[in-house]
């Protein structure tokens, strides 16, 4: 079984970095940059990613950005997505001030005093390596302005989803998130036939301050397939 992991808002898959550390070395895992995905729009860029996957088996871990990619992919290979880890994720509109994501100017994703004191709160609820806050906007530079831009479009814009997930779903909520609303948390966990939310201490960037617990949620769906 081959575990794809497909990025947040910066789109490069380097955030997942100290996650991945977390797992042996003989794992079978691909991490998606949408960097490298021509499609803009969530059912292309999961079009794009299920071209590109020859393995019988999947087991998708998304953050984020990612959850109606995973929710599309899903729906484009069914059975062969044998489980999916939704970090911090959603597949409707995370919020209602997200509607404003599209307005959002690229440039306030370049790091100043304001902007890591803005994602340190909003992303990091004040707690955890400050270094990290630095390494998503190392992230975000690294990303295809124009694609980000299409990004933020996607999350400003995002329906409500109507069809179901049938195979297992883990929602890992942080104890603290600003970013996604518990009713969007909800409406993920009206669509999923098996769903099960575990909350893990830290903010919406719970997969890099909390790798570790972050991992061994993982593992442990991973470990529970194989039974």
């Amino acid at each position: 079984m081959k575990i794809i992991f497909l990025p947040g808002l910066d789109g490069t898959g380097l955030l997942f970095d100290r996650l991945i550390e977390q797992f042996p070395e003989s794992w079978n895992y691909s991490v998606v940059s949408y960097n490298s995905i021509k499609a803009e729009s969530y059912l292309g860029q999961a079009k794009e990613i299920a071209a590109r996957i020859n393995d019988k088996d999947i087991f998708v871990v998304e953050e984020s950005y990612s959850g109606s990619v995973a929710y599309e992919l899903y729906h484009l290979l069914s059975e062969r997505v044998k489980g999916i880890v939704f970090l911090a994720s959603f597949i409707s509109r995370p919020s209602q001030i997200a509607r404003l994501a599209k307005f959002l100017p690229v440039f306030l994703l370049k790091p100043n005093f304001l902007t890591k004191l803005i994602l340190y709160l909003f992303g990091f609820n004040l707690s955890g390596d400050k270094g990290m806050v630095i390494k998503v906007f190392d992230s975000l530079q690294k990303s295809d302005k124009l694609k980000l831009r299409s990004r933020l479009y996607n999350i400003a814009t995002m329906p409500k989803a109507a069809r179901t997930v049938e195979c297992p779903v883990i929602y890992v909520r942080p104890s603290t998130d600003f970013l996604v609303s518990s009713s969007a948390v909800k409406l993920l966990a009206s669509k999923s036939s098996k769903f099960n939310l575990v909350e893990v201490n830290g903010g919406h960037f719970i997969a890099q301050s909390n790798p570790a617990e972050c991992a061994q949620i993982i593992r442990n769906a991973i470990n529970h397939l194989n039974t």
